[in-house]
C-alpha cells in the first residue's frame, strides 16, 4: 500500500484533496453474482466493510467481509476474498495495492448475473498519495537539500581556518553535539591463515564482522552486532572475543568502560589479518564555545561560529537537527501545484501545454517548458529555497 512519506512530504493528502475541489475517483473493481438459481443480490460498501447478500437458491445469505483484516487490506486481497465466497465474481481496475479502504462508500447496488456487473468507485488517493512522494523529492533535489526536519548524526565538516562552519542542511533547530578529529578506540583484527579475507565495518548502528573462507568462515551481515545493545565498547569488545572465529580486539582508549558503543564512529570496511589491524574510532574532544547565528526559524542559514578558527584540514561533527519544522506556504503551495501537474499530467500527454480546436479541422497545441522536471511557472518560486551558494 502506499503511505506518505512523511521524512518528506511538504504536504498532505487532505490539503491535495481540498485544492483539487473534489476527492477524485476512479473506476475500482467490478463484482457480480453469478449464482444461477440466486432470485437477487446486492453489494453494500460502508467505511469499513463490504458486505455480500444473495437472496434465494443453495448459496442465499450474507458474507461482510472487514478491511481491516490482514488478509482483506487491499485490493487484491479483497478480490482474492471475494472470488472465495461461493457465487461471487470480482476483478481489479484499479492499482491492486491500493487499501480496501479506499472504496467509496454506497448502498446496496444489484448486480446479479454478469449481464448486471457493477462498477465500484475508488478515491483517487494511491496515486495522490504516491504523486506527494515524488513531488516532494524532486523538490528537495531541485532546491538541492532536505526541506523538511531531519535529524543527522555525526555529519562531518572540514575546518576551512576561518570563525564560521557552514552547515548543508537549514534552517538548524538544534545543535545537539558538536566535536572535533578522531581517537582511537579499540584495535581490531582476525588470526584466521585460511581465509581469502578478513574485513570491518563499523556503520551508524552496527558493526559488522566477516571472516570470508577458512575453518573460521563468519558473517555477521545476516546478525549484525547492533551497537545500541551494548551499553559501553568494552561490552562490544566482550562481545566480539566470545563470538571466537579468530577475532581479536585490544583497548586503546581510557574511555571504554564508560562510553556507549554507538558512540563508534562510521567506518567504511576495513581489511585486517593477523598482522595487520584495523582502528575503531570514536570522536576526540568535544566544542562547547559555539553558536548558531541567526537561529530562528525564518532567518537562519545554518552557520555555526566559534571563538577560534575552525582548524583547517580537521573534521568536526555534529550532531544536529534541520529543516522547517513548518513549512512555508509558499513551498507547500509550489508542493500542491506539482502535485496537481503531474495528476493532471496522468490524464493526458505529459508534453502538452494547451491545445485549442477551431473550425473544421483546425488545430492547435504547445508543449510544455520543462527544465529539470519541473513546469517553468513554478522554478521561480523554488529558487528562493535552492540552497544558499555561499
Amino acid at each position: 500500500m502506499a503511505s506518505l512519506d512523511t521524512a518528506i512530504s511538504l504536504t498532505t493528502l487532505a490539503e491535495i484533496k481540498a485544492f483539487l475541489g473534489a476527492s477524485p475517483q476512479k473506476d475500482g473493481i467490478w463484482i457480480y453474482c453469478s449464482q444461477s438459481d440466486a432470485t437477487a443480490a446486492t453489494v453494500e460498501i460502508t467505511d469499513t466493510t463490504i458486505i455480500l447478500i444473495i437472496t434465494g437458491g443453495v448459496a442465499a445469505g450474507t458474507n461482510t467481509l472487514t478491511f481491516a483484516d490482514a488478509d482483506k487490506d487491499t485490493i487484491t486481497e479483497l478480490i482474492t476474498a471475494i472470488n472465495a465466497v461461493t457465487g461471487w465474481k470480482s476483478g481489479a481496475i484499479y492499482n491492486g495495492s491500493a487499501p480496501s479502504t479506499d472504496l467509496i462508500v454506497t448502498g446496496a447496488l444489484s448486480c446479479l448475473t454478469s449481464a448486471n456487473e457493477i462498477t465500484l468507485k475508488i478515491a483517487d488517493d494511491y496515486l495522490l498519495t504516491e504523486l506527494i512522494n515524488r513531488a516532494s523529492d524532486l523538490i528537495n533535489r531541485y532546491c538541492n537539500r532536505i526541506l523538511k526536519t531531519t535529524t543527522y548524526s555525526r555529519e562531518i565538516y572540514y575546518g576551512s581556518g576561518y570563525d564560521k562552519l557552514l552547515l548543508d542542511q537549514y534552517p538548524v533547530t538544534r545543535v545537539t553535539r558538536l566535536s572535533v578529529e578522531r581517537a582511537n578506540s579499540f584495535s581490531i583484527k582476525n588470526t584466521s591463515t585460511d581465509a581469502n579475507f578478513c574485513t570491518v565495518e563499523v556503520t551508524a548502528t552496527t558493526i559488522r564482522l566477516i571472516v570470508d573462507g577458512g575453518v573460521n568462515a563468519y558473517d555477521t551481515n545476516t546478525a549484525p552486532l547492533l551497537l545500541a545493545t551494548y551499553a559501553t565498547i568494552d561490552l562490544l569488545i566482550a562481545a566480539i572475543h566470545a563470538l571466537g572465529k579468530g577475532w581479536v580486539c585490544t583497548t586503546l582508549a581510557t574511555d571504554t568502560g564508560s562510553r556507549d558503543a554507538s558512540e563508534l564512529l562510521i567506518r567504511p570496511s576495513m581489511a585486517v589479518t593477523a598482522t595487520a589491524q584495523a582502528y575503531c574510532e570514536t570522536v576526540d574532544d568535544d566544542i562547547t564555545d559555539y553558536k548558531l547565528l541567526k537561529p530562528t526559524e525564518a532567518r537562519n542559514e545554518g552557520i555555526i561560529e566559534k571563538d577560534g578558527a575552525f582548524t583547517s584540514g580537521y573534521e568536526y561533527f555534529l550532531d544536529y537537527t534541520a529543516g522547517y519544522i513548518t513549512i512555508p506556504y509558499s513551498l507547500e503551495q509550489a508542493c500542491i501545484y506539482l502535485v496537481k501537474y503531474k495528476y493532471d499530467q496522468s490524464k493526458r500527454d505529459s508534453g502538452l501545454k494547451s491545445e485549442k480546436f477551431g473550425e473544421g479541422a483546425d488545430y492547435s497545441y504547445t508543449l510544455q517548458d520543462l527544465k529539470n522536471g519541473l513546469p517553468s511557472e513554478l522554478l521561480e518560486e523554488l529558487n528562493m529555497f535552492k540552497k544558499r551558494d555561499f
